[in-house]
């Protein structure tokens, strides 16, 4: 009988070898760092992550006002502890919980204990492949069952060694990793563009319609000279309260506070 073999559907080219599954506690430290106070926090020298931080990194946002710990207090606190090195993983461990952040680089930054959880990569893992995994739906699944039923879930330092996570060879690690970062710049581009149309939309809706006390708009398609009339919408439409018991109408239709009318196929 043949063996099953653990592949994945999709791969790239040269790789055909099975994955590997292991728990995360058995390829690295997993841990947190010493605390700290609320008074400890100032507005300048090492950048201090809160979970929260690490949502607003996940869903492409800026930090209004990022909060920072002194060097003399880093120092100190990181011999304890150790410092987070490029490619480690920062995980949310409560809120939104799972939320991953792959350190870019060694530069300095500390964290809020207990509700940041620290793997200690060391590159046994290629650190894109590592950040992804934790994006897939296996894991977030695993996360998501771990945390219980309660009202306020957790993700632990235990359930973190205990999180399994597939591995194939480091080689292909880097492809998928490499190739998954490739994506989002694209993704990141495209919403830039995105952004940009959305705020022209914006503009020429102010241009194009006539402002109050006014019967022309500022921006007009070539040959239109005429002013516009302004009549209440009683006066050109009247509003439809009978029941459609005779299937006078084909469309399932139905009201929606955010978006008005709207085809019940669509919306639902």
């Amino acid at each position: 009988m043949e063996e099953k073999r653990n592949v994945p559907k999709l791969r790239f080219p040269g790789f055909t070898d099975s994955w590997e599954q292991r728990r995360l506690g058995e390829l690295m430290d997993i841990t947190s760092v010493k605390r700290v106070h609320q008074d400890d926090w100032s507005s300048e020298g090492i950048r201090f992550l809160r979970a929260r931080d690490l949502v607003a990194f996940s869903n492409g946002e800026e930090i209004d006002e990022p909060l920072f710990i002194s060097e003399e207090l880093y120092e100190e606190y990181s011999s304890l502890s150790g410092k987070a090195v490029e490619n480690d993983l920062l995980v949310t461990g409560v809120g939104t919980i799972g939320v991953p952040w792959r350190v870019p680089s060694s530069e300095p930054i500390y964290f809020k204990d207990g509700n940041i959880i620290w793997f200690k990569n060391m590159n046994v893992i290629d650190g894109l492949f590592f950040y992804y995994s934790f994006t897939s739906s296996s894991i977030q699944d695993f996360i998501r069952k771990s945390a219980g039923s309660g009202t306020v879930g957790t993700f632990t330092i235990d359930t973190g060694k205990k999180t399994p996570i597939q591995l194939p060879s480091i080689d292909e690690q880097a492809q998928i990793g490499g190739f998954f970062q490739r994506l989002d710049s694209l993704i990141a581009l495209h919403q830039r563009e995105l952004d940009h149309v959305k705020e022209l939309k914006k503009g020429l809706l102010q241009k194009m319609f006539p402002k109050e006390g006014t019967n022309v708009p500022e921006l007009r398609f070539p040959g239109f000279t005429d002013p516009w009339e302004q009549r209440r919408l009683g006066e050109v439409a009247h509003r439809v309260t009978r029941k459609n018991e005779e299937g006078m109408s084909d469309l399932p239709l139905t009201i929606s506070a955010q978006h008005g009318l709207v085809d019940q196929r669509d919306f639902f």
